[in-house]
């Protein structure tokens, strides 16, 4: 099977079960909105932001050691795949067991990282629980990485996707029957236990020959590699949980955790969405970063720049989306007791597109193990989304931190993770990354302009005016990005590529 065969069944895997898994998720949310306070909401949303914040532990390792299995499962050096699989096993259980101690450090302190710590009974135990769900993520994960890496992320998702539904159904029908939040906690931590086990004993019958007793020893070259890399990701990995796991905190901490609770509903379908599209991405990582040890720069520039017109028409399309039928969904969705103003709507929806555009090139950036060189962007961003969303917090509330995050990001990641791409990766110039950066916003913002005023002028209410509105973004949302793009060979590669697919042509 060609490197393009595989790449696209890890897609069509992903998206199938991707939004099998959110329409579950979806009403799941609504059976918790309704059986519970929107207390239990925020309290769900800043334990698992604090819990996040603790992934730290994993130090960036997880990444670094994915891509140093590349060049062996390529070659088929089996020695070197069981010496690396055997230090995968050592620091993930490290790595769950500190982040067990501390999380279970961290209770004693709730009162001071929550304004106003709701009256919800046994509040600290609940958190425990989220400690040990956490850890126990932790154990047996590490063969999953064997499998990702052989390009068969589709065995993965499939096994995450089965057993998410399998848990959003039964906490819903537990809550429903019981009111229970303790039995929704323990399907939980019961279904990560299951989840390990299942991916490890996949990955033992497919790669036998990891069970053997006899790791081998690392070539010191790969162990030097890890140690950089590693070294560089956890800069990375502090950088990203600053911008993106502190913002319930911080909101708890400033607003309240009724608004984290407000917030958690927009930023499940924002999430919902950059899974799927993460996902996709991420189907590509393995066989970008087998490409990119056994082809030419070229080649992979050529990879670059066709991805990124997907991510680029991706994005913009759904922040067009987002921007228009955000809070006629919510309110749709779980009521108008839980909306925004479309202002900070607007803030969300900007801080998901500068996000979302990045995505391409952090998948790049991750097949190529440039881990080391985006060290001091990473401190720099977490400096200045703290500082700036906490003095801003202040005046201006919730919008002040969606600010700050915005800030952040386009005085950092906006700039220098391209140049970093284009300079160590791809051996290019970045001025065309750029331009097409620029036009993508452009399309953006006037096909949300438009699309935004014809909506304002549709006949209809309530969930018939929903399914207008939704009509004019797709036909428009995409009508926009056509007109911009129509003409680039990297659309043509992907219209002669569906062609293959309905014709059922083999793929190159």
């Amino acid at each position: 099977m060609s490197r393009t065969e595989n790449s696209l069944r890890n897609i069509k895997v992903s998206l199938f079960f991707y939004f099998a898994r959110i329409i579950v998720r979806f009403f799941a949310r609504k059976v918790f909105v309704i059986v519970l306070t929107q207390e239990y909401l925020g309290l769900n949303g800043t334990f698992a932001n604090i819990l996040s914040m603790l992934d730290l532990a994993e130090l960036g390792v997880g990444s670094a050691l994915a891509y140093s299995l590349y060049r062996p499962l390529a070659s088929g050096d089996q020695k070197q795949i069981t010496a690396l699989m055997g230090l995968f096993r050592k620091v993930y259980w490290v790595i769950g067991v500190v982040v067990a101690l501390l999380g279970f450090s961290l209770a004693p302190f709730l009162s001071v990282l929550i304004r106003d710590l709701p009256d919800i009974p046994h509040i600290y135990l609940i958190y425990l629980l989220f400690v040990l769900n956490s850890s126990l993520s932790y154990f047996f994960v590490y063969k999953q990485a064997l499998i990702t890496a052989d390009q068969c992320q589709y065995i993965v998702t499939s096994c995450n996707s089965l057993l998410d539904i399998f848990l959003h159904l039964g906490q819903a029908l537990l809550l429903w029957l019981t009111g229970n939040y303790f039995l929704y906690l323990w399907l939980q931590i019961g279904v990560t236990v299951l989840r390990n086990l299942l991916l490890s004993y996949i990955a033992d019958r497919r790669y036998p020959y990891i069970k053997t007793d006899h790791h081998g020893k690392l070539d010191p070259k790969v162990t030097k590699e890890i140690v950089r890399n590693t070294k560089g990701m956890l800069i990375h990995k502090i950088g990203g949980v600053v911008v993106f796991s502190t913002d319930n905190l911080l909101i708890s901490k400033f607003v309240g955790i009724v608004e984290v609770g407000l917030y958690s509903n927009y930023l499940m379908i924002t999430q919902a969405l950059g899974s799927i599209y993460g996902q996709l991405f991420n189907s590509l990582t393995a066989s970008l970063g087998n490409l990119g040890v056994t082809k030419d720069s070229d080649q992979v520039l050529t990879a670059f720049y066709r991805v990124n017109l997907a991510g680029n028409w991706l994005y913009g399309f759904s922040s067009v989306c987002l921007a228009v039928l955000l809070n006629p969904f919510i309110e749709l969705w779980v009521g108008p007791d839980y909306l925004f103003s479309q202002g900070i709507v607007a803030l969300i929806v900007l801080n998901f597109y500068v996000t979302g555009m990045r995505q391409v090139e952090i998948t790049f950036c991750t097949a190529e193990g440039l881990f080391w060189y985006g060290r001091g962007k990473a401190i720099a961003e977490s400096i200045i989304n703290l500082v700036v969303s906490i003095a801003l917090a202040v005046p201006y509330g919730i919008v002040g931190i969606f600010i700050g995050t915005f800030i952040s990001t386009m005085t950092t990641c906006f700039w220098h993770d391209p140049i970093m791409l284009f300079k160590y990766g791809l051996h290019a110039s970045v001025k065309p990354y750029f331009r097409d950066y620029g036009v993508n916003t452009l399309v953006t913002l006037l096909t949300v302009v438009v699309i935004g005023y014809i909506c304002t002028i549709l006949p209809g209410k309530g969930l018939v005016l929903f399914i207008e509105k939704m009509a004019v973004c797709a036909v428009g949302g995409n009508a926009g990005f056509l007109l911009a793009y129509y003409r680039r060979e990297e659309f043509h590669y992907f219209v002669g590529l569906a062609r293959k697919l309905l014709k059922r042509q083999p793929i190159q």
